[in-house]
């Protein structure tokens, strides 16, 4: 079930969105009320004096018959001051008249769109500007809103794809380029709590967060990089987990669905690949006993959420997670696959297609994995001359051969018979699924993983390709992009449950929450998930037994809701 995907404001916010730029309006009308009053003073003063002495209200009647320019209110024939005095109140009540039409008419007018939105990001406190509205900056925003966080647009181009379902979603578009100063401060830069630089261009990013730095120093800017190695340049000058590369981000995602089903997201961990999976429970195993039977029969941990409607969120080792899917705990009879796709006798190779910054990583983290499978790489000759293709072949026992993966021939050279899936990785979209097509064409029980760039491609090739097989980019390296924003210091995240979680180390001290304390007993009272656990320096010990105790010390390895790992934080350094 998906979050609710429309930006809510309180009604101090609607009300002063729907203020902003009328403020010359509400001077106006005030201005109108204090001479209204001074009349209304003179008037009764005159009246008084002259046919009302000493009864006031007498003389506050007189003072709107006059107002409403009653011609039973008359002065004396040797009244000058009288005389002067109606023709006053009926130049007024005329002008006064027309100036309450003309602040009617304006502050009841619909506002032109552009002008709307500033309303509504001016009335925003400690948001995310996300800078481009792109499939990353989309995905972004999407992630942000489900997860209860508010967030306003920038982008350049009013007409963009994305801006009608951000104006849907109620997020304020600011129209303007994110490099200008007055544009991000359109966009409430002085009450944020981060900016994003989500733009297709690493040095326009860079401008970005330069700007924004300008007005705040001490501003948490977030920044997608292309360049692995401009990467690790922008975070040594803007601070550690600010520069992602979303190819880095989606790539492990990628790798475990080649050798596993049914997997969500991916945290990389000290050299492993811990897998996020959303599993199906028979309803004796929904309990708390139940879920604790699972763990320590799977080596595996469910999320804290008690699960809803029989879905829970759990966290493993790849074979540990494949080990449960085959076990049945998954009883989505339309999806559930009871064949393993592990490396084995008859079928040992994963085939990759395309070489690009996506498809090499996911050779490395296949290459590295402990039950490594036989790993034949297909690229087109018009990747011959890039630089993933030379660090590919440096690898040992990876076979790399030239050729077109959308035909039949070429897949069954590369070991189509051998082979327990295809990963098609290229960057183009109908080139990954004409590859897939071939590929069960050619044997309707292969496992096919797809890389798209829309992610409503992604949903619908599920039912053509399986459960979970089809992933973007954009919607796997979003979660690690929202969370660092909102938290920062974060370097993975994934989305579970209409929930941001984000993965984060501590070093447990003293009378702290971590220290003393159980594996289990953590996750009950912070609502945190200890995935690792490293003592004196020593060696990562991944998914520890939940009766082991904290000491003092120890680096601790969490995942959590962002809300639970900015408490647990807090207490680290209180």
């Amino acid at each position: 079930m998906r979050g609710e995907r429309r930006q809510r404001y309180t009604w101090w916010q609607r009300l002063r969105a729907g203020m902003y730029g009328r403020a010359p309006l509400l001077l106006e009308s005030l201005l109108a009320l204090a001479l209204i009053a001074l009349v209304v003073l003179v008037d009764a003063g005159y009246f008084l004096s002259t046919r009302n002495a000493g009864n006031l209200g007498q003389a506050l009647l007189d003072t709107i018959s006059l107002l409403t320019l009653n011609p039973a209110v008359r002065p004396g024939p040797d009244d000058s001051f009288g005389a002067a005095l109606v023709v006053f109140n009926l130049l007024f009540s005329v002008l006064f008249v027309q100036s309450v039409l003309n602040s009617a008419r304006a502050l009841f007018t619909r506002r032109p769109e552009e002008a709307r939105q500033l309303g509504r990001a001016a009335a925003l406190r400690d948001h995310v500007i996300v800078c481009g509205l792109g499939r990353i900056g989309m995905r972004v925003v999407t992630r942000l809103v489900e997860a209860g966080y508010q967030a306003v647009v920038v982008e350049r181009n009013w007409g963009a794809e994305f801006v009608p379902s951000a104006l849907e979603m109620r997020v304020p578009v600011v129209a303007g380029d994110a490099r200008d100063a007055a544009t991000l401060r359109r966009a409430g830069l002085r009450r944020a709590c981060a900016v994003i630089a989500g733009i297709d261009g690493d040095l326009v990013n860079v401008e970005i967060a330069l700007a924004a730095r300008a007005e705040r120093p001490n501003m948490r800017v977030i920044l997608r990089a292309f360049s692995e190695d401009f990467d690790r340049g922008l975070e040594r000058g803007f601070g550690r987990d600010t520069a992602f590369s979303a190819s880095a981000l989606a790539a492990p995602s990628f790798a475990a669905a080649t050798v596993t089903r049914e997997i969500e997201h991916v945290l990389p961990l000290d050299g492993e690949l811990l897998g996020v999976a959303r599993v199906s429970l028979r309803p004796a195993d929904a309990t708390p006993t139940g879920l604790r039977a699972l763990e320590a029969r799977y080596d595996v941990r469910f999320a804290p959420e008690p699960p809803r409607a029989g879905h829970a969120t759990v966290m493993g080792r790849l074979p540990s997670l494949e080990a449960l899917r085959l076990a049945g705990a998954t009883l989505d009879a339309a999806h559930a696959q009871p064949t393993p796709f592990q490396p084995g006798a008859q079928h040992d190779t994963v085939i990759v297609c395309g070489l690009g910054k996506v498809g090499y990583r996911v050779v490395g983290l296949l290459h590295t994995l402990r039950s490594r499978p036989r790993i034949v790489v297909l690229y087109h000759e018009r990747d011959e001359d890039e630089p993933f293709l030379r660090r590919v072949r440096g690898l040992d026992g990876v076979e790399v051969r030239r050729g077109d993966a959308r035909d039949g021939e070429t897949l069954r050279d590369a070991g189509l018979d051998r082979a327990f899936a295809v990963a098609a990785l290229t960057s183009d979209d109908l080139t990954n699924v004409q590859i897939g097509l071939e590929a069960r064409r050619q044997r309707a029980d292969l496992h096919v993983v797809l890389r798209v760039f829309s992610d409503t491609l992604a949903e619908r090739l599920v039912d053509l390709f399986g459960i979970h097989t089809a992933y973007s980019v954009s919607d796997l390296a979003s979660p690690t992009l929202a969370a660092a924003a909102v938290l920062g210091g974060v370097g993975h995240a994934f989305f579970a449950a209409d929930r941001l979680y984000a993965m984060d180390e501590l070093a447990a001290r003293a009378g702290d929450r971590l220290s003393g304390r159980s594996v289990e007993a953590i996750r009950g009272e912070t609502g945190a998930v200890v995935i690792g656990l490293r003592r004196a320096g020593g060696p990562l010990l991944v998914l520890p037994p939940t009766d082991t105790l904290i000491m003092p010390g120890d680096a601790v390895t969490l995942a959590a809701r962002l809300d639970a790992l900015t408490r647990l934080r807090s207490n680290s350094t209180s």
